[in-house]
Order: C-alpha cells, then structure tokens, then sequence
C-alpha cells in the first residue's frame, strides 16, 4: 500500500451519497445468501479504505499510537481489519433492519444471559442504564435487547438531514428507540421510569467534560453521562457489547459500578 499525502487524504462522501449507497447495499445485501454477503461487506470495507479513505489516516494514527512497538505494515493491516468488519457489519444490519430483531436470536451464542443478569440485578418493572462503545456491532447489540424483552431507548448525536432520518428508520425497524443528546435528561428518566433500558455509547472524546483515564497506553477523556444518569435515578449500570463469534454473535455483559466521582448537582450527559 502506498504511503504519502494523497494516500492518506480522506474524499469523505455527502449524505445524501451516504444513504444512496447504503440503500443499494441493502437491497443486494438483502438479496444475498449470508455468506456472499458477508463477503460482499467485507469487500465494501475495504473499498473504503483503500479506495475512498474515510479517516484512514485518523484510524492508522490513533493505532500507531497505541500500539507504538509495531511496523507500519502491521498498523496497516490492522486498519484494513477494522475497515474490513466494518463493511461486514452494515451487511448484516441491513440484512436484519427487514426482518427485526427477532430474526437475530438464533444467530446470539447465549440468548438467555443478560435476561437472567437483568432479573438477578434489577429490580422488578424498573430500569437500567448500558453503556456500550463501537465494538463488535452496536446496532445490532440494541436489536438483541429488544428482541429478548426489554425495550431499549439510545442515545445518539443527530446525524443531518435524508443521513439521520434513514439511521432512525432502521434503528425503529430492529425495536429501538432513539433520543438525541441535546434532548432534556427528564425524558430519560421517563424511559427508565417505564422500564427501559437506555444505551449510551461513551468511547468517543469527552473533552474537558470528562474523566481522564488510562487507555492503551495513554490518557483519554471518557464521558461522565452513564453513571451520572444511572445516580440520578437509582438504576443499574451495565457494560454491554455484541461481538461476532464464529458464524454468529455472542453478547457480552457485565455490571459496573457508578460511584459518587462522578456525581454533578446538574446532570449533564
């Protein structure tokens, strides 16, 4: 792969090219067996790293930089692995956003753990907060939750125009709510308050807003917004992700405690 300033220039595509694109993904997708489309995302991947470049040069960076003791050659390929799952995930979103969520249940190596962890840890008509990051397939992580019992509410930036809109259809199609983050927290507290399980992604920059941390090497600010929300209205608080495993998916799910470190007079998330 060829190195340099052109190389690693980013043509970012519009929005509305964005949605053109996923939408004919979709519909071969959809027309695809399993594993020709799996091959086929995994082919969109890497058109979007080599071909198209969208924060390539970010991607290799942030990897260089964490993993300092390794080649180029390996922060490539380590790049083009990441590009690659990618592409192999939106394939199997949008193969999913038709059918819903139920469709993905035999696909979960262990359906039934985060029903029996919720059961044990919840109290009964109550709610709880899960905080997930951009591992394994976060989309579809939120159609498992749904798709076991338990209505899931994210909370995600507002993406702009025909983008945003496609993005919540499909998040509607798989059983999931969406809020936006400039909503006020109160409406948060009516979801919990009904039961639902409200997803946060927190592994994005926080600024100086929030907790400064040990990650890979280096420091890195996290939000506070999870466990400040957890705090505020007495519920509990979960990690949550949903990695591939072998053909299928295994959910991952482990408690954590939010303690008063991160306690604010005003929530904020």
């Amino acid at each position: 792969m060829g190195e340099g300033r052109a190389a690693g220039r980013s043509r970012r595509p519009s929005h509305l090219a964005a949605v053109a694109g996923e939408r004919l993904l979709e519909l071969v997708c959809t027309a695809l067996p399993e594993r020709p489309a799996r091959r086929l995302g995994r082919r969109v991947g890497s058109g979007f790293y080599r071909t198209i470049g969208v924060r390539r040069g970010t991607v290799e960076s942030q990897i260089a930089a964490a993993f300092p003791e390794r080649s180029p050659d390996w922060v490539r390929a380590t790049a083009l692995g990441c590009y690659r799952h990618f592409g192999e995930e939106l394939c199997a979103t949008l193969r999913l956003a038709g059918r819903g969520g139920r469709a993905l249940l035999d696909r979960v190596e262990n359906p039934g753990e985060f029903p029996a962890l919720y059961r044990q840890l919840v109290p009964r008509r109550s709610g709880a907060v899960i905080v997930t990051g951009h591992l394994g397939n976060w989309e579809l992580a939120g159609a498992y939750l749904s798709a076991v019992g338990f209505p899931v509410t994210t909370v995600v930036r507002r993406q702009r125009g025909a983008f945003d809109r496609r993005v919540y259809a499909m998040r509607s199609s798989l059983g999931i709510e969406t809020r936006y983050l400039e909503e006020p927290a109160r409406a948060l507290g009516r979801a919990l308050s009904e039961g639902r399980v409200v997803a946060l992604a927190a592994d994005q920059h926080a600024a100086g807003g929030g907790v400064t941390i040990p990650f890979l090497g280096r420091r890195a600010s996290t939000h506070r917004g999870p466990a400040r929300l957890a705090l505020a209205f007495g519920v509990p608080l979960f990690f949550g992700a949903l990695v591939r495993d072998r053909a299928g998916y295994r959910a991952l799910f482990r408690t954590v405690a939010a303690t008063d470190a991160v306690r604010d007079p005003e929530l904020q998330l």
